[in-house]
């Protein structure tokens, strides 16, 4: 008997699109090492909720955290962030995890002062909040 594909981890394939589109430029987890401050910049990968489709199509809603030392820093790479997932959806990415099918904007990077960096003056936190369909590998 063969199984359906399985469904993609949508957010190691969020981490797997970052780093084919922005290698380099930041950090991206799915947890911050412990002492976060020093490995600035990240970005901050969590699926916060979303449906499965059906057998093979996940929708993930994510939200995306960026925190660097300077305000314009985190600016800026969040929105280099947005337009990332943008162009995976454009291509149709694919990685190991499965294909970017779609990808929509719920809330635009904006800064959040009451997160991480509301308690340490010394960074700076945007966060967005996405939603992502990916297709599994077929």
């Amino acid at each position: 008997m063969t199984l359906v594909p399985k469904l993609p981890d949508m957010e190691a394939l969020a981490l797997d699109l970052l780093n084919h589109y922005m290698p380099g430029e930041a950090s991206y987890v799915v947890t911050p090492q412990a002492d976060w401050s020093k490995a600035m910049p990240f970005v901050w990968v969590v699926r916060v909720g979303g449906t499965t489709v059906n057998a093979v199509v996940d929708h993930a809603i994510l939200s995306v955290t960026v925190i660097a030392a300077q305000r314009k820093q985190a600016s800026d790479l969040a929105r280099k962030v947005q337009a990332a997932f943008y162009q995976a959806s454009m291509d149709a990415y694919f990685s190991d995890e499965g294909v970017v099918s779609f990808f929509e904007t719920i809330k635009g990077p904006q800064p959040d002062r009451d997160g991480l960096s509301g308690k340490h003056p010394d960074s700076h936190n945007f966060d967005a909040t996405y939603d992502l369909w990916a297709r599994a590998r077929t």
